[in-house]
């Protein structure tokens, strides 16, 4: 039978991960028993593309095939173990490493379905796009030349992106200008930021978001911490809310890195435990933290992974308080290997527990892998009888299996179906940048005074009138747009809608980051979070006394 190049890949990816599976494993030798199971396997499966290749109604690519049987046998491990094509593979990796070459900017469709992009706020601190005079608000129509009015997202990110020192040309178009813009930008490599938000909330008060995990997340956390007590003038934070809230996860190193930013030399952070004995590693805090100040960790159901991990340290050692939803409950390692043909593969080899062995790994055994991986709130009706019960430092109880449950459960405010149709369509963002651009009569001196690009935020909300003209004019846009609303819609939503105009106009002005703190105001978690740090302090105490108690009672 004749193999072409496709099915020669599938067999080297089926023998790379049974191999380098071993090697976290019992050790497979060449000639074992093990080694001639695999290869009398593989014969029914090429057997199987050499008939669908000869016999299948349609003409369709070996590469079809084949990808998707390894997904399928993945998917009959765990929902975690994946297979990646070799453009999936690369934007994971640059995930990994938070680096990629382009132009700097935040992009988003001006219209639903894709097409042209707005850059929704100002370019990153220092890049190409940056350099070049690119602004937030600013529309990209063409690139190279070519209309982008068909393109998905996806492609338009694609063709922005591109080998460092590399040029592109883009035609942009500008609220206030007339004709648009033809600007040529040279590519650079680029550092993301792994931590979204990061301000005071209060005096002394501060607040860091972690989007992700990846290769610089500790650092970053280390910097962020130290540079908003220094912008506060105190330089001694009174208490933290760390935000993990729809944190997926990421690097298992950077879990560690991030909790050992809390808790004391020495404690447990995770334990990983793959297929033998021997595989056990426990990951434990390096550094002498001395930071002492009471610290809240936000999660929902969105928190995973290394999220968890550093929710389930904090959460044993008593080091804060875990506020919001239960977390999505994903309790196995993943290793990555690079295949053949820059594919590759991320095979669970591992399960990993919380300093007081806790599994909070959820079952899949029992629903699909849609079921599974969709976010979804914690029934009503689920028992929590059969979950393991472990105890903290200070002897409260908690659970294995099913998520981390947080401390303080605080479910977040659903949208209302107004609120979710205006947020579908972009109406908020899309009537923002007519605010800015001076066609809404109620804005008009506002807009002059966000022209001359000298507003700070503290200005702006002194400036910003979200009255009755301006609600008027947004109902008359509402209206414009076809969107369907009652006087009942608008006003039960009246706080919501103020606050995402304003969160839109100050996205434009000055980044996510403004923009971002005009809608913490109204966050039900995270303001319980505040009123909450007073406990976490007490609970840390109680956790202190309880170490040195235990330790007096061993001498």
């Amino acid at each position: 039978m004749k193999l072409d190049r496709f099915s020669v890949i599938i067999l080297s990816a089926v023998l790379s991960a049974a191999l380098l599976g071993g090697l976290l494993g019992n050790k497979v030798s060449a000639g074992s028993s093990a080694d001639v199971s695999i290869r009398d396997l593989m014969k029914p499966f090429t057997e199987a593309i050499d008939v669908i290749d000869k016999n299948y109604v349609d003409k369709i690519g070996s590469d079809k095939v084949v990808y998707s049987a390894v997904r399928g046998m993945l998917r009959s491990l765990d929902p975690h173990s994946t297979f990646f094509e070799s453009k999936e593979f690369s934007k994971l990796r640059e995930e990994q490493t938070n680096k990629y070459s382009g132009l700097g900017i935040r992009v988003r469709s001006l219209f639903q379905g894709g097409g042209r992009v707005v850059v929704y706020e100002p370019p990153f601190s220092g890049s190409p796009a940056q350099k070049r005079g690119l602004r937030a608000g600013d529309i990209i129509t063409r690139i190279e030349g070519q209309l982008i009015d068909d393109w998905s997202l996806d492609e338009v990110v694609g063709r922005l992106k591109g080998p460092r020192g590399s040029k592109v040309n883009i035609t942009v178009e500008r609220p206030g200008l007339e004709k648009p813009m033809e600007i040529e930008i040279e590519r650079d490599d680029i550092q993301l930021q792994t931590i979204q938000y990061a301000f005071m909330l209060r005096p002394g008060i501060g607040y860091i978001k972690l989007e992700r995990f990846s290769e610089s997340t500790g650092d970053d956390l280390e910097r962020k911490i130290k540079e908003i007590a220094e912008k506060d003038g105190t330089r001694l934070l009174k208490g933290l809310i760390l935000d993990l809230r729809d944190n997926h996860g990421g690097l298992l190193k950077e879990g560690v890195e991030v909790t050992d930013k809390f808790i004391s030399q020495g404690e447990i952070v995770v334990t990983t435990k793959g297929r033998s004995q021997k595989s056990e590693t426990v990951y434990k805090a390096p550094s002498r933290s001395k930071r002492t100040f009471p610290l809240v960790v936000l999660i929902n159901n969105g928190s995973a992974s290394a999220s968890e991990i550093v929710a389930g340290a904090i959460q044993d050692h008593d080091r804060g308080l875990l506020v919001g939803e239960t977390t999505f409950g994903k309790g196995l390692v993943q290793s990555v290997y690079p295949l053949d043909d820059h594919n590759g593969l991320a095979l669970t080899t591992a399960r990993w527990y919380t300093p007081s062995g806790r599994l909070i790994q959820r079952d899949y055994s029992s629903s699909s892998a849609f079921d599974y991986l969709l976010p979804r709130k914690k029934a009503k009706s689920e028992s929590e009888t059969n979950r393991e019960v472990k105890f903290t430092d200070s002897g409260r109880k908690v659970l294995g299996g099913g998520g981390i449950t947080p401390d303080v459960l605080i479910t977040a405010r659903e949208l209302s179906r107004f609120e979710r149709i205006l947020l579908a369509k972009d109406a908020f963002a899309e009537f923002a940048r007519r605010v800015l651009s001076g066609k809404v009569s109620g804005a008009g001196r506002f807009a002059r005074m966000a022209s001359s690009g000298e507003l700070t935020p503290e200005q702006a909300s002194q400036s910003l009138s979200l009255s009755e003209p301006l609600l008027e004019d947004f109902k008359a846009f509402l209206k414009e747009k076809s969107i369907d609303f009652s006087d009942k819609d608008f006003t039960s939503n009246l706080v919501s809608v103020k606050r995402n105009i304003q969160r839109e106009i100050f996205t434009s002005l000055f980044g996510m980051h403004e923009g971002f703190k005009v809608v913490a105001e109204g966050d039900e978690q995270l303001l319980k979070g505040i009123e909450l740090l007073p406990e976490a302090e007490k609970l840390m105490a109680t956790a202190r006394n309880a170490i040195a108690n235990k330790r007096t009672a061993l001498k």
